[in-house]
Formats: C-alpha cells, structure tokens, sequence
C-alpha cells in the first residue's frame, strides 16, 4: 500500500523537481580542455530557488534516517556549497576536508589522486593530500559525505579512506552526490580498497563526459 501510494502521488512530483535540477546543469564545450563536455553542476547553487531545490531533493531521496546522522563530511570545494546548505535544514553538524596545509592541527590526511577530467596540463598531476581534524567525527559515528560530482571516484575514494583513518566505518558512512558521470567508473574504483559497499545515491546522473 505505502509502495503504491509513493508511485501514485510522489514519484511524479520527485521526477518533476529532478527534471528541473537537471536543467540547472548547463552544459560547456571544450572545457577544461579540447574534447570535454562540462556539466557545470556546482552552477546550480548560482541560480534562483537551485540550492533549496537540491536540498530538498537530498533531503526526501536520502534512504537512511536523517535524525541517526552525527556529522555530514564535505570536501572543498563543491562540497562545502551543497553540504552546508542540507546541514542548516537538517540540523546536522559538518566535518570539513580540506587540502594538505589549510586546516590548522592536528589534523591526519591521506594521499588524493587528481583527476584526468578536470586537470588541463600535465603540471596539474601531482598528486595531492587532503586532511581532517580527527576530531572533526568520533568513532562509531553515522557519516554522509556530500559531494557535487561523481566521475572517476579519486576524491570519494580519498574522502572515504581518511574517515576510516579517523575511525569511522564503511559500513557507518553513506554518500549523496548531486550528479554522477558512470562513464568514468567511479564506482569501480571503489570497489579496489574495499568500499563497494558504502551506499551511494546521486540525485543526477549524465553520460558522456
């Protein structure tokens, strides 16, 4: 009955306020460079009514229960944007990460793998750390981490490894991303350090680039 009632009457409208996210996504050639197709997602957050519309979309689609949730876990920047915004409706405090450097101590950290997508020149691929204050979430907390995008799945996979460095386990953490690029097998790369069981929703998904 409760199965029936959800297709009747919420589908539709949760489908409707999808189809108008989506189209808060403005697509852009040839950037970062020749070949790529750009989904400007963290756009979203630049127009009227954009992050009220993914924080109610994060807030209704989310398959666990909100009032469990200790800490939301947002890396810099995209985010930082969509995360802050859920916490203030939902009451739920952050955990920031940040890269190496800018986050005062203590902090613990762990190596981060640039992507191929969003760097340009061959100078960008050093690889790069990323950080927490390790007192940020306590073991034995329930963790979301929010993200803008997901594509090849070096930013989770880093994010998802330094929670576990401050003791939090894959099976006490969820992930809500507002779009997902599954040509980039993100999800796959997950899978290699052990995470492939950490649930994983994304309000959007695209394909190409």
């Amino acid at each position: 009955m409760i199965r029936s009632f959800a297709e009747r009457y919420l589908l539709p409208f949760f489908h409707e306020d999808l189809q108008r996210l989506t189209e808060m996504v403005h697509r852009v050639p040839n950037f970062p460079r020749a070949g790529i197709d750009f989904r400007h997602v963290l756009g979203i957050s630049q127009q009227k009514d954009g992050l009220a519309l993914c924080t109610s979309l994060f807030q209704n689609y989310f398959t666990g229960d909100w009032n469990k949730i200790d800490k939301l876990a947002c890396c810099e920047a995209g985010g930082y944007v969509f995360a802050s915004a859920l916490a203030l409706q939902i009451n739920v405090p952050l955990a920031l990460i940040r890269e190496a450097r800018k986050l005062p101590p203590p902090t613990i950290s762990v190596d981060k793998c640039p992507s191929h997508i969003s760097t340009s020149m061959s100078s960008d691929f050093r690889e790069k750390r990323i950080e927490m204050d390790p007192n940020a979430v306590s073991k034995g907390s329930l963790v979301v981490v929010i993200d803008d995008v997901l594509a090849t799945g070096k930013t989770l996979c880093a994010v998802l490894q330094l929670l576990e460095e401050a003791g939090i386990r894959a099976k006490d953490v969820s992930v809500m991303i507002v779009a997902e690029f599954p040509v980039h097998r993100g999800r796959k790369l997950l899978r290699q350090p052990g995470f492939g069981r950490v649930n994983i929703q994304s309000l959007l998904t695209f394909g190409g680039d």
